[in-house]
């Protein structure tokens, strides 16, 4: 059994990673021993995010820090998880692969691809393994449309939206993610679920285009355009509908289907043929990532569903669409 310790027990924290680890607990998988958080109140205050609030009562018993160095020093860890703002993910992930600890980071990697491969660096010397947070690729919703893609069932895609709208995080410490300095703003933070999905599904783009609008953070309003031999796919992120609650979406036509992602699910279109729902795994996502990561670590295996190498390639694929968006929308190649 892994013991586990949480760096970070804000929003995603609470919401996600916490009921993941009580079920894995319970299926004595890991064991959570400890979390830090540098405001002490997070642990009595219940914490809601756009995509969810925490539980009321976890039921769950682990020590609790606001120094994770301190908390480290007392405790017996084999695995750290990070959940902290986007800038301090590159520092302390090093230092933890340096110490020989397995680290689980959130999404994004890190605030560039400069940052990022440095991670990657760190993680090819370290002891431990590392894996960072990009959850979609656990989600039934979309490893569904991946092994759709793969055994071409309704033959070869020629279209895909994706979409992500949300009103503006203001619930983060020090209101961080309004600052683009530490954010990157929603080009980064949320959009970048869409553009590695993308990467997951479809590969490298030759390709792209951005343009992004400010409303509070810099990087607001995005519409990224990748561009494939065969398809384009179009990603929209936007987290300034204020008021609005969290949705995701996506609809990818196939020359005999179309498949779409909305509040009812996934449905498939086969073409003359009659809609469906297909089934699919009810496993949270954060839990399947997290279980992923854990069974790696356990077994020893290599991680060929989300290597940090990858990861990185899409904070470098992020830096493509700010540089295209910073020239007006202009198309740039992006370097494979």
């Amino acid at each position: 059994m892994l013991r586990v310790a949480l760096i970070g027990f804000g929003g995603i924290a609470q919401s996600s990673h916490l009921p993941a680890y009580r079920n894995l607990q319970e299926q004595g998988k890991v064991q959570l021993v400890a979390a830090c958080d540098i405001d002490p109140k997070r642990f009595s205050t219940k914490m809601e995010i756009n995509i969810g609030s925490a539980e009321e009562d976890s039921g769950m018993e682990f020590n609790k820090y606001s120094n994770w160095e301190e908390m480290l020093a007392n405790e017996e860890v084999d695995m750290v998880d990070i959940c902290l703002p986007t800038f301090l993910h590159a520092e302390i992930a090093i230092e933890l692969l340096n110490r020989g600890y397995n680290v689980l980071c959130e999404k994004p990697m890190a605030l560039d691809y400069e940052q990022s491969s440095a991670m990657v660096e760190a993680a090819k010397n370290a002891k431990g393994q590392l894996m960072i947070g990009q959850c979609l690729r656990f989600a039934s919703a979309y490893t569904f449309l991946k092994d759709t893609i793969q055994a071409q069932t309704y033959g070869k895609p020629v279209s895909a939206v994706f979409r992500r709208m949300s009103g503006p995080p203001i619930w983060g410490w020090d209101n961080w993610y309004m600052d683009n300095a530490r954010s990157r703003g929603c080009l980064l933070d949320m959009h970048i679920h869409d553009i590695d999905m993308t990467r997951f599904l479809f590969g490298e783009p030759d390709t792209v285009t951005c343009t992004t609008k400010d409303f509070y953070s810099g990087d607001d309003i995005v519409y990224s355009r990748l561009m494939y031999d065969g398809i384009d796919v179009l990603a929209i992120g936007d987290w300034a509908q204020e008021g609005t609650g969290f949705t995701a979406d996506y609809t990818v036509a196939f020359e005999k289907a179309t498949i779409k992602l909305d509040t009812d699910g996934v449905t498939v279109y086969p073409r003359g043929g009659k809609a469906y729902k297909p089934e699919l795994s009810s496993q949270s996502f954060y839990e399947a990532e997290i279980e992923f990561f854990v069974d790696t670590v356990s077994s020893g295996a290599a991680n060929v569903v989300n290597p940090p190498s990858s990861a990185s390639t899409t904070v470098k694929l992020i830096d493509t669409l700010r540089e295209s968006a910073r020239n007006g929308g202009s198309i740039v190649p992006f370097e494979k």
